[in-house]
């Protein structure tokens, strides 16, 4: 595969998809997406630290659209932390972004198309799509099948790669580790902390994979 994309929030997730996608091409790009999340500051240092790391391109995209309209993107609105976070949950929480990932796998799909770009790999598993119902197979499956008609007729589409997405956590960070995934540049806490603040949904993730993983947690967390 000469040409990869992968849809990279700079967090653990991703961060492992994209180490998979360098593994598996001779360019590989980290198309990144900048839609109001309060951590925003944060993902794009980490993006770009992991860029240097897997000696990939980069590309970053503003958007204005989901302003205001979860708890990732809303200054009014709090982060759920500590015991208001149902880990397991299979309703969908307040950090809910509308259609988030049906409009950046589009995005992302344009771009892979303008660089005649094969993959478009993606950090879609199995924990968050518990809650998430853009993180499942069928979602991809679907997706996949979309593009074949999305594209100019004499493209040859590119497809959605989520190579986690029957993974949990722990299996996420074994994965990471076979991969030399560098996860200790990646940021998952959906606050703009000097520190992950270790309270968040998305932190308790990371701590509870690297934990069940039996792997050292680098990350450092304000709450312990």
């Amino acid at each position: 595969m000469k040409k990869a994309i992968c849809l990279c929030s700079g967090g653990m997730d991703s961060t492992v998809a994209a180490a998979i996608g360098k593994q598996n091409c001779q360019e590989l790009y980290l198309f990144h997406i900048n839609y109001g999340q309060k951590a925003e500051a944060k993902e794009k240092d980490a993006v770009r630290k992991i860029k240097d790391a897997l000696d990939a391109k980069i590309a970053f995209v503003d958007i204005e659209f989901f302003r205001n309209l979860s708890a990732l993107t809303s200054a009014k609105a709090p982060i759920p932390l500590a015991n208001e976070v149902q880990l397991d949950s299979t309703i969908t929480p307040p950090t809910w972004v509308y259609c988030r990932n049906l409009v950046f796998v589009s995005l992302a799909a344009a771009y892979a198309e303008s660089i005649n770009a094969e993959k478009i790999f993606v950090g879609f598993n199995a924990e968050e799509g518990q809650s998430y119902p853009d993180n499942r197979p069928e979602f991809v499956n679907r997706f996949n099948s979309l593009l074949e008609k999305a594209v100019a007729s004499f493209s040859r589409p590119p497809q959605i790669d989520a190579p986690l997405i029957n993974m949990f956590k722990a299996d996420i960070v074994r994965k990471g580790i076979d991969v030399a995934a560098p996860m200790h540049l990646s940021w998952s806490c959906y606050l703009n902390g000097e520190d992950h603040c270790g309270e968040c949904e998305s932190c308790q993730h990371r701590r509870r994979g690297f934990k069940e993983a039996g792997v050292k947690d680098l990350t450092t967390y304000t709450s312990v």
